[in-house]
């Protein structure tokens, strides 16, 4: 760099951060910059068709760029899976690409390479002048799997021993004893794919999986990028023209599971183990409730950034863990959503931990109350965030589909950051008072049963259950 070039970056740096640049608050340091005013989200106008066959199509036209990508939004939860067949439902989305009845595996995987790029029986991402081959080939894993007995059995066996790997990871452990205490033993919220169920699939039962629930009644498409509605709409009828209507409808609402009932630490025994994890949950409103963006900012304040009460407390305060976090998660409506929460820490702090975590609960709703300050933060790290989520046609498309998923309304992203800004304080702790409950919660706490339960019991949290590490994970 030459002498002229230093001087500028030396004058030009120096303007930065020149102490008169700002104003000057009263200790003499310069003003904090005050933010602007949260950007408003704009995405192309979702239009909605319908094929011939009665599919759905969700088409946002931007020609920004010379690319498109397709979606199919599938409606063939696990939640789906007969009793003591749970994996059904994966195994089926996952043999689509194995090879249909005029491709194999290979074939579709060079004709894949051949475009310069993924495509699955669930979409793709391509330039424009791609888009017709893709959707063909998307359209023909979809629609013509041929579920080759050789690679069902490698795919079932894959699958068989990561399950029995799964068995190591303690998160997994959490999340299975989670289910259990949330939901009850058996209910369809807490079934979980296991070696036994999946040693009793057959090439039959995933035959027959795809013929009831792979059908236009279950699918929904999503396409954005460079193209009309025209186009698309005359590209897909193209692509699935004589898809065969009837099937079943995918579309399942379990009964409501009843909760956790009064709080219980469910203790998971991990011989040896460094640390614990621990976790707490218990059940949540629907995507569609009048609280949901109340409940979004409380979790922000609880536990869904890093300076959130939560990670502040266990993390930074105390060091008993990398990270802390807590979220809703949201099913289609009108099922209830899950609130869960949690974090690994150091064994030899499991019990303060605990007590910790269960104290910011409390001081939540009672002696600690979300602040202006807390709310004001948390606004601005929804609004400021939510062009993040749009940067590209892939995301874009998703967020058309997420809406689809919870039914919300079409315009829901144009006035998404006013209904950030509309709620109120009283709101939140008013959210914190109606859905956080940590009198009727589950605890779980997976780790050294022989070096965490004295200390547990001593605490007096709530009464210890003892999962018994050689059954399944349930209460």
């Amino acid at each position: 760099m030459s002498k002229a070039m230093y001087a500028l970056a030396a004058c030009c740096a120096a303007t930065l951060v020149a102490p008169h640049s700002l104003p000057a608050q009263s200790d003499g340091h310069p003003a904090r910059p005050t933010p602007g005013p949260a950007p408003a989200v704009r995405i192309p106008k979702i239009q909605i068709r319908t094929l011939h066959n009665g599919i759905r199509v969700a088409v946002l036209e931007d020609h920004e760029f010379p690319v498109v990508t397709v979606s199919a939004q599938i409606t063939a939860p696990d939640l789906l899976d007969p009793p003591g067949k749970e994996g059904i439902a994966a195994l089926t989305a996952q043999m689509l690409a194995e090879g249909t009845t005029t491709r194999s595996a290979d074939q579709i995987a060079n004709a894949a390479a051949d475009l310069g790029t993924n495509v699955s029986a669930n979409g793709f991402f391509t330039i424009t002048r791609y888009f017709a081959p893709s959707l063909d080939l998307m359209a023909d894993q979809l629609l013509h799997p041929a579920f080759p007995q050789d690679a069902f059995d490698r795919v079932k066996a894959n699958t068989i021993a990561g399950l029995e790997r799964l068995k190591d990871q303690p998160a997994y452990l959490a999340s299975r004893v989670l289910d259990n205490a949330v939901y009850g033993a058996g209910h369809p919220y807490g079934r979980t794919p296991t070696k036994e169920s999946v040693t009793g699939i057959s090439r039959a039962d995933l035959v027959g999986f795809h013929r009831d629930y792979y059908r236009p009644r279950n699918t929904t498409f999503v396409v954005a990028g460079d193209v009309t509605p025209g186009q698309a709409v005359a590209a897909l009828d193209r692509a699935f023209d004589g898809w065969a209507g009837g099937g079943k409808d995918g579309a399942v609402a379990p009964a409501a599971p009843a909760g956790p009932g009064a709080t219980r630490i469910y203790l998971y025994d991990r011989p040896t183990s460094p640390q614990s994890v621990v976790r707490v949950g218990e059940l949540g409103p629907p995507r569609d409730s009048k609280d949901y963006f109340a409940l979004d900012m409380l979790n922000t304040i609880l536990g869904g950034a890093f300076n959130s009460r939560l990670n502040l407390t266990l993390r930074e305060v105390h060091g008993y863990t990398y990270g802390a976090q807590t979220g809703f998660l949201y099913r289609p409506i009108p099922q209830p959503s899950t609130f869960a929460g949690g974090a690994d820490v150091t064994a030899a702090k499991t019990d303060s931990s605990v007590v910790d975590l269960v104290a910011e609960l409390r001081d939540l709703r009672g002696s600690r109350p979300p602040t202006d300050s807390e709310l004001s933060f948390a606004r601005r790290a929804k609004t400021l965030s939510l062009p993040l989520d749009f940067a590209t046609v892939p995301q874009i498309a998703g967020a058309a589909a997420t809406l689809l998923r919870y039914r919300l309304p079409l315009d829901y992203y144009d006035h998404v950051t006013a209904n950030y800004e509309r709620v109120t304080l009283a709101d939140v702790r008013a959210a914190a008072t109606k859905y956080i409950d940590p009198d009727h919660m589950a605890i779980i706490v997976v780790g050294d049963r022989k070096s965490v339960e004295p200390t547990l019991t001593a605490a007096h949290i709530a009464p210890i259950v003892d999962v018994d590490l050689e059954a399944k994970p349930t209460s």
